[in-house]
């Protein structure tokens, strides 16, 4: 279900692009999608993306044994998602900034930047878990370059900013999708496993 998630997210902000022609593809941000035309379908994304990691979240709580750090990190992420779906960016910018707009911006800013954070620690839990020992160096790669990447979008010109923002969503749902992917490989393989031992038992 998590991946279903995540994929729409994809499938929506892809189509909003071709939906919206209007909007400049290297200094809009995504956010402004969820407002006009088709903006539904935008904020369908951003739930589906928000639904997608939680669901993750309690995936792998519980199937590792996980850290606070990597559950309070990625929960924040889920929180920040779910904030900045329900309230709209300010469209277009404003000197004065609604309520609305500036819960928008902090949301989308925290959540961006922790879950770089939540892949680092949760590569130190993959480590632990005998299943998982292989994504560890890539869940701590994805973190670093994660924020790496959510520096070069804060620092980068603002005709420019819509692009650094882009490639930072791409990047950090890719490793959502990774974790994901595993999570359901394993889960099947467990219960390969088990039928497997099910049926030895019978004979």
């Amino acid at each position: 279900m998590s991946c279903c998630g995540l994929v729409f997210f994809l499938v929506a902000t892809v189509l909003m692009h071709l939906l919206r022609p209007n909007l400049p593809f290297l200094s809009s941000f995504v956010s402004e999608y969820a407002v006009g035309d088709y903006g539904w379908l935008m904020t369908i994304g951003f739930f589906s993306l928000a639904i997608a990691a939680l669901l993750l979240l309690i995936g792998l709580s519980m199937n590792l044994t996980t850290s606070n750090v990597s559950k309070i990190t990625l929960g924040i992420f889920c929180a920040g998602t779910l904030l900045f779906s329900i309230f709209p960016t300010d469209v277009p910018v404003v000197l004065r900034p609604t309520p609305r707009g500036l819960i928008h911006g902090f949301a989308a800013l925290i959540a961006l930047i922790v879950l770089g954070v939540a892949m680092i620690a949760w590569g130190v839990v993959f480590n632990k878990n005998e299943r998982w020992k292989g994504l560890k160096k890539l869940s701590i790669f994805f973190g670093v370059m994660s924020l790496l990447l959510f520096i070069i979008f804060l620092a980068s010109p603002i005709p420019l900013r819509g692009l650094t923002e882009r490639i930072l969503l791409v990047w950090d749902v890719s490793w959502l999708l990774l974790v994901s992917r595993k999570l359901y490989h394993n889960a099947i393989l467990i219960s390969h496993a088990e039928n497997t031992a099910y049926r030895n038992l019978k004979k």
